[in-house]
C-alpha cells in the first residue's frame, strides 16, 4: 500500500496540475462584467449589447439599447428602465456637486430614482440630499447597476486567479517532494537526537503519518487550485 502510493501519488498530482493549469488558461480568457460575484458576457449587434449570466440557475441578463436598459431573469422580465445623465438632478450642495454625477432613472412615466451617483463609491443620493439604497438581490436590478449597464462597460474581469494556481502549484510540489525523499527527510529529522540516523528504520507509526501528510497536501492543493477558479480577478 504504501509503495503503491508513493508511485501513484506523484503521477495524481501532475494530471492535478495539468488539468487545472488548462482550466485556469480557459477561464482566464472568459471576459466579463462582474455584478454581484457574477461575471455578465456581452454580446453586441448593431445598437444593442445583451450581457448574459447565469443566476440562482437560471439565464439572467441586462439588454441595453439607447438609454434603455431590460433586466430579465428566468422568465421574468424588469423594465425597461430609462437611465439619463441629468446634472440638474445633483443635490444643490458644493461637496455633492463635486464627486457626483447626476441621473434620472425612469419606468415608464415613473420617477425610480433622481438625484446623483458615484459607481466607485457605491454611493446614491437623492435630489434632497438624502442617500439611498436601491434594491438589490440575484432576482432584481439594483439601481447602480442599472447605471453601469446603462453606460456599456467594458468585459474586464474574468474568474481565475493567479496567485491561488501559485499556491496550489507550489503545494503540489512540495508534496512531490515529500513523497520523493521520505526517507530523506525522515533521516534528517533524526539527525540531531540520535546517533547513525542511517541506520533508522521507520515504524508502521511514520509510515502511515507519511501517508496522511501526502493524501492532506495532495487534498489541499486540488482545494486551492479549485478555490482559485471561483475568484473573481
Amino acid at each position: 500500500m504504501y509503495d503503491r502510493l508513493k508511485k501513484i501519488l506523484p503521477i495524481v498530482l501532475i494530471v492535478i496540475v495539468a488539468i487545472f493549469s488548462v482550466l485556469y488558461l480557459f477561464i482566464s480568457r472568459q471576459h466579463g462584467v462582474e455584478y454581484q460575484d457574477t461575471l455578465y458576457f456581452p454580446v453586441t449587434e448593431g445598437d444593442t449589447t445583451v450581457y448574459s449570466a447565469k443566476v440562482g440557475g437560471q439565464p439572467a441578463s441586462f439588454t441595453v439599447q439607447g438609454d434603455t436598459v431590460t433586466y430579465r431573469w428566468g422568465d421574468t422580465v424588469y423594465g425597461p428602465y430609462t437611465v439619463r445623465e441629468d446634472s440638474a438632478a445633483i443635490p444643490s450642495d458644493e461637496y455633492w456637486d463635486r464627486i457626483l454625477t447626476g441621473v434620472e432613472i425612469r419606468k415608464g412615466d415613473q420617477v425610480l430614482f433622481r438625484g446623483g451617483y458615484d459607481w466607485n463609491l457605491n454611493l446614491l443620493v437623492k435630489e434632497n440630499g438624502q442617500k439611498s439604497v436601491g434594491t438589490s438581490s440575484p432576482e432584481h436590478p439594483n439601481l447602480l447597476a442599472l447605471i453601469r449597464f446603462s453606460q456599456r462597460p467594458e468585459a474586464d474581469t474574468h474568474r481565475g486567479a493567479p496567485l491561488m494556481w501559485f499556491l496550489g502549484l507550489l503545494l503540489a510540489g512540495v508534496t512531490v517532494l515529500l513523497i520523493r525523499f521520505d526517507d530523506a527527510i525522515f533521516r534528517f529529522n533524526l539527525f540531531f537526537r540520535v546517533r547513525h540516523p542511517e541506520d533508522a528504520e521507520p515504524s508502521d507509526w511514520e509510515l502511515t503519518s507519511r501517508v496522511l501528510s501526502w493524501l492532506a497536501f495532495t487534498v489541499f492543493s486540488f482545494g486551492v487550485f479549485l478555490a482559485g477558479l471561483i475568484i473573481i480577478s
